[in-house]
């Protein structure tokens, strides 16, 4: 299993339930990894334990810097004590997805950033975001910006504040305005760091489904 040592206590993880009551995606952790087994921490939501039962199908999603990883499986077995768990037999293999692929979902979040150049660190310029998904994001911004430049970008989101160099892979004109679409890669951006996003962007996931909106 190649891609057992990239599971590790306390890895975030989107726990997504396929059949059921509560069928839906949840965000929780890894508690335990074994030879064999699998232990993830049963999820919340609005502050209460999801009562995913045993022989459920639920499907494992989690990433590091340069692909998302997602097997499906069954809950083998629930665990109350010490702390509540759910036990799944891990696959001889998962499927991997490159990191182009993360999911993009859209948001507006301000962001502020600078440009890199050989000077050093240019003025700070505003910018507000369009969408957002674990590989990059999305701003508009009045600042025209290079094609392959590279930024340092900062922004905030519900979870935390968020400091990363950026590459610019695209800049569209805004019609009717003065404003320029600005698609950016996180660029050696901390595991720290893209954790937070991609549980963003779960959140926001999640509060879209309910909403009918995917």
């Amino acid at each position: 299993m190649s891609y057992k040592k990239k599971l590790l206590h306390g890895l975030a993880v989107e726990l997504a339930v396929l059949e059921g009551e509560y069928q839906g995606n949840y965000r929780t952790k890894i508690e335990e990894v074994g030879e064999r087994l699998l232990s993830v921490g049963v999820p919340f939501e609005h502050g209460e334990l999801v009562p995913v039962r045993e022989g459920t199908k639920v499907k494992i999603t989690f990433c590091d810097e340069t692909a998302v990883y997602s097997f499906e499986g069954n809950i083998m077995q629930r665990i109350a004590v010490p702390v509540p768990i759910l036990v799944l037999v891990l696959p001889d293999t998962v499927e991997k997805v490159q990191r182009r692929h993360f999911v993009r979902v859209p948001a507006s979040f301000p962001v502020s950033f600078r440009m890199v150049t050989r000077e050093g660190l240019s003025d700070l310029y505003k910018a507000i975001m369009l969408d957002l998904s674990g590989g990059g994001m999305r701003f508009s911004t009045k600042e025209l910006v290079e094609n392959k430049a590279l930024l340092y970008a900062q922004f905030s989101i519900p979870n935390g504040e968020i400091q990363t160099p950026v590459r610019v892979c695209r800049v569209v004109r805004i019609e009717d305005t003065r404003k320029y679409s600005v698609s950016v890669e996180f660029h050696e951006i901390s595991e720290r760091e893209r954790d937070k996003i991609i549980r963003c962007v779960f959140d926001i996931q999640r509060a879209m489904r309910k909403k009918g909106l995917v």
